[in-house]
Order: structure tokens, then C-alpha cells, then sequence
């Protein structure tokens, strides 16, 4: 079956080295894990097209799928900005895959207009102190939900309908615009811990479609991160969100598979980082 979807990726790594989550500098272990879930990827789908800044193009330019060297903001706080960059460029329809994502059987992509990965079930933990802020702010936003109840995770985003993708990078500069202009009100919600970026990306999408009257399809079923998780297994996909991904245990099983099951890339980008003088912080594997 011709692939109908263009797989997309986009990697900013700035942010990731400069101490997200009171974690260190995290280069080498993206860069591991990037190329993991692209080269899973590839197994699956002929059309990969990956964006990324200059930093990290030196570790992956020699991926078998297209890469392409784009500037980004470099605002560490927008993280997630490389996706909204990447998604702008997109002529056809197409998914995006984030990085520390990995698809170990062929998903087929099927959807109406637009799919995300999974409906959030922590709105009132991680969403709502952050819209009645922004509240303040969105009055003149008619698509804009002032108690929505829930929110979406965009691990897994794509469209079919490119006009609903430039009315949702509409939707999102207006959030983003607010942020920024206001940033101060914003640090305290920062200091508590709290990503601002993520609600600006998965809940404006919320609201918008919402707005709308056009829910999602969303790629894995149940109504909680258990029942996610099942689904996710049995369809072959993995999801290392947050901190997670960067644990010790995970850290190194990424390293491993990659080795052992890619150990041509593995070489290549292994010489790239010691190049670059990129030490390793685990033992090396053998390829």
C-alpha cells in the first residue's frame, strides 16, 4: 500500500542541553534516541523527512531519510517550537512523530482531518491552574475554552486538512504571543513546575477543535494512561514522555537496541559524537 502520510520529525536540541529539567546537559542520549525512533520508523515508512538545528545535524545527518538543517528560536522555554516550525513546511498531509517515540510494528496511519496521540486525563493537575491564567488574557480568542476539562497529547499529530493546520499555527502564535508578552506572570507557574509550552500547544488544539465541533481521531483507545498503555502495546508503540526518558535503565536499553539492531548507525553516529567530544556517561556498547 502507498504510504499516505509523510512522516515527519524535528529535533531542537538547545533546550535539552541546557539543564531542562534540573537535568544536565542530555546531547548524547537525545541524539541516541532520535535516531532510534527515526530508524524504526524507516523500517515501516519510505517518506521520513527530519528537521533539526545545527547542533544536532552534525550527529544526524547521515540518517537514511531526509534531514534538513533549519534555524529555530532558541528559546529553551518553547522546546516544542522545532514541531511548530517543522509542521509550517508541510505541502501534503502528514504525521509527526516525536523523538522519544518508537514504532515497532507498521501503524497505518487512518484519519479524517487530524490525529494526536492519546486524550490527556491529568487536565486538573497540569492544565488547569495554567488556563484560568491564561483566561486573562484570551478574551478576545473565540475559539479559545476558559474550562475545557481535558486536553490532548501530541506525541503523535498529523493532518489531512492543511487549512485546519494553518487555522491551529494561527491558534497557537496567538497563545504563544501571550506567553511571551507576559511572561513575567507566567515565571511563577514556571517555578511551580509547570511547562507552559505543552498547554499552548495541546490544549489551544483542544479548544480549537472543540470550538469546532471536530474531535480528533486519536491513535490509542481507552479512557486512561492503563488502558493507553495496553492499546500501545499490543499495536507495537512506545512512548518515553518526560523525565522518563532519560533514566538510567532506559538510557541504556536505547543504546543497546540501537546497537544491536542498527549497528551501522550506531557506528557512524557513535563516531560522530566523539568527534565532537561528546563523552558517554554509560559504558559503550559493542556494535
Amino acid at each position: 500500500m502507498k504510504q499516505r502520510h509523510k512522516i515527519i520529525y524535528s529535533l531542537d536540541v538547545l533546550p535539552i542541553t541546557n539543564n531542562r529539567w534540573n537535568m544536565g546537559d542530555k546531547l548524547k542520549e537525545t541524539v541516541y534516541m532520535t535516531a532510534l525512533s527515526i530508524l524504526y520508523s524507516h523500517l515501516w515508512y519510505d517518506e521520513i523527512e527530519l528537521y533539526v538545528d545545527e547542533i544536532g545535524f552534525k550527529f544526524l545527518y547521515m540518517l537514511p531519510c531526509a534531514v534538513t538543517k533549519v534555524q529555530n528560536d532558541n528559546r529553551i522555554e518553547l522546546w516544542m517550537k522545532s514541531k511548530i516550525k517543522a509542521m509550517e513546511l508541510q505541502t501534503k498531509p502528514f504525521v509527526h512523530i516525536d523523538t522519544d517515540i518508537f514504532i515497532k510494528k507498521k501503524i497505518e496511519f487512518s484519519f479524517d482531518d487530524v490525529i494526536v496521540e492519546r486524550k490527556e486525563d491529568t487536565y486538573e493537575v497540569h492544565y488547569k491552574k495554567q488556563v484560568e491564567l491564561f483566561n486573562k488574557y484570551t478574551c478576545r480568542l473565540p475559539y479559545w475554552h476558559s474550562d475545557l476539562g481535558y486536553s490532548f497529547n501530541c506525541g503523535i499529530f498529523g493532518f489531512n486538512d492543511l487549512q485546519l493546520r494553518d487555522e491551529y499555527l494561527k491558534s497557537y502564535y496567538d497563545l504563544e504571543n501571550i506567553y511571551i508578552e507576559n511572561q513575567k506572570d507566567f515565571d511563577v507557574l514556571k517555578k511551580e513546575g509547570y511547562e507552559t509550552c505543552i498547554l499552548i500547544e495541546q490544549y489551544t488544539l483542544a479548544s480549537l477543535l472543540n470550538y469546532k465541533n471536530n474531535p480528533p481521531t486519536t491513535l490509542l483507545k481507552g479512557e486512561n494512561i492503563t488502558e493507553h498503555g495496553k492499546h500501545a502495546d499490543h499495536i507495537g508503540y512506545s512512548h518515553f514522555f518526560g523525565m522518563k526518558k532519560y533514566e538510567k535503565y532506559v538510557v541504556e536499553e536505547i543504546e543497546l537496541r540501537l546497537s544491536k539492531i542498527f549497528p551501522y548507525w550506531y557506528k557512524q553516529i557513535k563516531n560522530a559524537l566523539e568527534k565532537e567530544g561528546v563523552i558517554a556517561d554509560i559504558p559503550q556498547f559493542v556494535y
